[in-house]
């Protein structure tokens, strides 16, 4: 569900610009007109911004799609002299290199690695140009009933691509949303959404129009960097979970009343050394999964290693017990199922081999609670009296929930 509700807020906000900026240049087209044209160089402006900050982030492919749309600007441009076949195949050419930068990783920016990337994207422009040269022969006779559904829906279509070209614009369009599917983030969404622009701009034959695309496309480029860089920065890469410098950050918003949960895992080392690094990564997802639930407006971090915080603001620690006591019990009741052996790298012939079966384990959690207070109003002091309470707790046999001595 997590991972649904990931890739539906993706596409509404992107979907969303993708709507909007539709809508300006179908509806609007005097008005960009007399904002863009004065200003033939802002296209270029943003695309440096955005390739400056993709250099700094490291974000090769989007790098070398500000290049691509730089190109694509420029070939536009109607002081240009380029032949009208070149300038018809370029934003094919261009959303082919799209289609294959979403489906690569971010490769880096040595000088080895620029190189390669090039030559790799010479390739892609040579396979696209020779399809688009030698292809509409072959398949023409395939094509025609194409042609004539497209004249009948709208005879506009074939005027902007060829059937052939709707055919690998398709394609291109469906590897870049099964991309996006498969790996969910802001980057993928970018490159879904520059496939898109990139589709529709022949059928804008205005420069001003195309800056207008092009300045979207950047300002959505630096968008997905720094949303995904803050996502880097502030969440736990390992559980999904806010990290320590989130927390720090959520604790300067706090109020006057607050209740601060320390959390541990119960012998989480001897577990680690008994079944294995990953299997205990799977743990800490469990927990931090379940400690991502907690009700009461209790928020939950990762603090480190098997250590997590959660604090409830406008709470005493009377009023979190109950839902802290509920994600106890939560993370005690759920099983683990192990394999007692590895998978075997080849799968045994049918009737030879013996099922690996494995065996079910519980975890568990103990915790400690305490509340800010006149004695104790700094978040370190609070931490520190969470941490004795969570010390008590593992004294009294582990698996329960003890209270800070406290002042009322």
């Amino acid at each position: 569900m997590t991972y649904l509700y990931a890739i539906f807020r993706h596409l509404f906000v992107y979907a969303a610009l993708f709507i909007l900026v539709v809508y300006f240049v179908e509806a609007q087209r005097p008005l960009l007109r007399d904002w863009f044209l004065p200003l033939p160089w802002i296209g270029y402006v943003a695309l440096g911004v955005s390739a400056v900050i993709a250099l700094q982030f490291g974000r090769s492919r989007l790098f070398w799609c500000c290049v691509m749309l730089a190109i694509l600007l420029l070939i536009g441009h109607e002081k240009i002299d380029l032949s009208s076949e070149f300038s018809r195949r370029l934003p094919l050419i261009v959303l082919m290199i799209l289609s294959y930068l979403s489906c690569v990783k971010d490769s880096g920016f040595s000088g080895h690695n620029v190189a390669v990337t090039l030559v790799k994207l010479f390739v892609v422009t040579v396979l696209s140009w020779a399809a688009l040269t030698y292809l509409p022969a072959l398949v023409q006779n395939h094509l025609s009933p194409m042609y004539t559904f497209a004249n009948q829906i709208a005879p506009g279509l074939n005027a902007i691509y060829t059937p052939l070209e709707w055919l690998l614009v398709g394609l291109a369009l469906v590897t870049c949303l099964l991309r996006f599917i498969f790996v969910t983030d802001n980057n993928h969404a970018a490159l879904l959404l520059g496939a898109l622009l990139v589709a529709i701009m022949p059928a804008y034959s205005g420069f001003e129009l195309h800056s207008v695309l092009t300045l979207v496309l950047a300002t959505s480029f630096v968008y997905a960097m720094l949303k995904d860089s803050f996502n880097m920065a502030f969440k736990d890469e390992l559980t999904g979970v806010p990290s320590r410098r989130a927390l720090m950050q959520y604790v300067n918003t706090l109020g006057r009343k607050y209740v601060v949960v320390m959390a541990d895992i119960d012998h989480f080392k001897k577990f680690n050394d008994t079944y294995g690094h990953d299997v205990g990564d799977e743990v800490l997802k469990l927990v931090a999964s379940r400690l991502n639930k907690i009700g009461g407006g209790g928020k939950a971090f990762r603090f480190g290693g098997e250590e997590f915080i959660m604090i409830f603001p406008r709470k005493t620690p009377q009023q979190a017990l109950p839902f802290v006591e509920q994600i106890r019990q939560l993370i005690a009741d759920y099983p683990i199922a192990l394999r007692e052996k590895p998978r075997p790298k080849k799968a045994p012939k049918r009737g030879t081999g013996k099922p690996n079966q494995g065996k079910t384990v519980k975890i568990t959690a103990s915790f400690g609670i305490a509340k800010r207070s006149s004695e104790f109003n700094q978040f370190s002091d609070i931490m520190k009296q969470a941490d004795i309470a969570l010390y008590t707790a593992k004294k009294a046999g582990r698996n329960c929930v003890q209270l800070a001595k406290q002042p009322e």
